[in-house]
């Protein structure tokens, strides 16, 4: 007896546990209750800029090797990403020095003492920064010594009869550079180009059609961003040319862009993308998004304002869209910055 009764209250409790009433199962079958998605009401700029893709690339490249590219290197004081200068030794070869100087054309013959001409003005200039007279050029006894004041700071003996060579001088415009690659290891024969550097940052280029480059102009300001450059970075278009036509019969230009600051040398090659604002005066107020713009019956527009738990319809006027985002002005000025509106429900 004891257990059937038992069984009984067990089949009485499941049955009270699974019969539900229509009210319980409506309750339970209901949706949550809506929600609203609202976002604040801000202060700033309607823009709409020009998106480009872009590249970061190396500044200017300089190759630089001795003349009479036969000997054999015995030094390699520089490596990959480092910086020289005027005076700075790249290489030693045949356990003499390669000493880099600022000169815009290489020797063309090897310069001593007494000679005359061009060529020895162009030396003078060159080692000005160690004394030599002003450019007149005469070889005489201030050349001579500015030559052999430049080996001794380099820490290395001037050459017999105080010559200038060009197995031992290279030159170029920039006051100095980063090493890109050392051609030729220690120990082997010299190969040209024996350094290659670059002598200025990376820069930015983007490739655009023609009709896209007529948009464009010197000194526009820009915005870089992408990961190989760590984020976002301000810059200045810097040229827009070098029109071409491709294999595709679309003609495009180059935009090169300089940044503000010195981009990583790791971000050469990274892929970056250009916002350029084409508007030289953006209209400035409250922004909202596009989608808290609602119309009315009569083609006038409002928003939907969030306060105190209720809501209210604010009548404004769209004075402009872009990027997603409308200008307003409120009709009765019931609009302020921070507050919030309703652009959905979930």
């Amino acid at each position: 007896m004891l257990t059937t009764a038992v069984i009984s209250a067990v089949i009485a409790f499941a049955a009270g546990f699974f019969v539900r009433s229509p009210a319980q199962v409506a309750a339970d079958t209901a949706p949550p209750p809506r929600s609203l998605l609202t976002t604040p009401v801000i202060e700033g700029t309607l823009e709409d800029p020009l998106l480009l893709p872009g590249a970061v690339g190396l500044g200017n490249v300089i190759e630089l090797t001795p003349a009479g590219s036969s000997g054999v290197v015995t030094g390699s004081p520089l490596v990959v990403g480092q910086q020289f200068n005027a005076g700075g030794v790249l290489a030693e070869v045949n356990d003499r020095p390669v000493i880099y100087l600022q000169g815009a054309i290489p020797l063309l013959r090897d310069l001593q003492p007494g000679d005359r001409g061009e060529d020895v003005a162009r030396l003078q200039e060159s080692l000005a920064p160690w004394g030599a007279p002003d450019p007149d050029g005469v070889w005489g006894a201030g050349t001579t010594s500015a030559l052999r004041a430049l080996y001794r700071a380099a820490g290395y003996a001037p050459p017999e009869g105080n010559v200038a060579r060009g197995t031992e001088l290279v030159f170029a415009a920039a006051l100095g550079g980063t090493v890109l690659s050392v051609k030729s290891a220690l120990g082997a024969t010299v190969s040209s180009p024996l350094i290659r550097a670059t002598t200025s940052a990376p820069t930015v280029t983007a490739s655009v059609t023609d009709a896209t480059s007529q948009l464009l102009r010197v000194g526009q300001r820009v915005m870089i961003a992408g990961a190989s450059i760590g984020g976002t970075r301000e810059g200045t278009i810097t040229a827009v040319g070098g029109l071409a036509t491709g294999e595709d019969g679309i003609s495009r230009a180059t935009v090169t862009v300089q940044p503000d600051a010195d981009l990583p040398p790791g971000s050469i090659d990274g892929r970056v993308e250009l916002s350029v604002s084409l508007d030289d005066n953006p209209a400035s107020g409250l922004l909202v998004p596009l989608a808290a713009i609602h119309s009315d019956a009569s083609g006038g527009n409002y928003l939907i304002v969030e306060r105190n738990e209720s809501t209210k319809h604010v009548e404004v006027i769209v004075r402009d869209t872009g990027a997603g985002q409308a200008l307003v002005q409120s009709l009765d000025g019931d609009l302020t910055v921070d507050d919030v509106v309703v652009v959905g429900g979930k």
